[in-house]
């Protein structure tokens, strides 16, 4: 907890917040991830994360959380790819870790299921795999995979498919730019 609250409070926050823009067009992750699913968790949920932190309302740290998540969440996704697997200093962090990228992945659903009502499911700068509850933010997270049920609801109720296909659509290439400090 003394961990989490210095890297909580390292952060110095600006006093306004933005939604960054999707790099792509809302049905652009089909079938892993439906356009009605992308346009109500962006347009609606991300985007009040944002606006009610800029407002000051509600629970700042939430908002602030929720803001900051989802800016990570939104450009880390990209069109479906059917062998998508990690590549460069994030696939050797994998390989040394947890010894192959398979089982990197039942490590992550492992975790990610036993993750019980709200939160996310995070690889770690460092190569650990965490959880976070409701939207506590920190700064280590390199690749969150929201565990809200909203992230899968619309497309299709099973959370262990969700995890299953995520993968599919995770651009390694912007886990490579975090985990470089870019």
């Amino acid at each position: 907890m003394r961990e989490y609250l210095r890297l909580f409070e390292a952060e110095k926050r600006p006093e306004k917040l933005s939604l960054d823009k999707l790099p792509y067009a809302m049905d652009a992750l089909e079938p892993v991830m439906s356009a009605a699913t992308v346009a109500y968790h962006y347009k609606k949920l991300s985007r009040a994360y944002v606006d009610r932190y800029n407002a000051g309302e509600g629970d700042p740290d939430f908002n602030y959380g929720g803001a900051m998540l989802h800016n990570l969440w939104w450009p880390q996704l990209r069109p479906p790819q059917g062998a998508n697997k990690p590549v460069g200093a994030v696939a050797d962090m994998i390989n040394a870790e947890y010894g192959s990228y398979t089982e990197f992945q039942e490590k992550f659903t492992e975790l990610a299921m036993g993750l019980q009502g709200s939160g996310w499911c995070y690889l770690s700068r460092g190569g650990t795999i965490q959880t976070l509850k409701n939207q506590d933010y920190n700064r280590s997270v390199i690749l969150p995979v929201d565990m809200w049920e909203h992230s899968y609801i619309l497309t299709k109720p099973d959370k262990a498919a969700y995890l299953k296909n995520i993968w599919r659509i995770i651009n390694w290439d912007v886990i490579n730019h975090r985990l470089a400090g870019q």
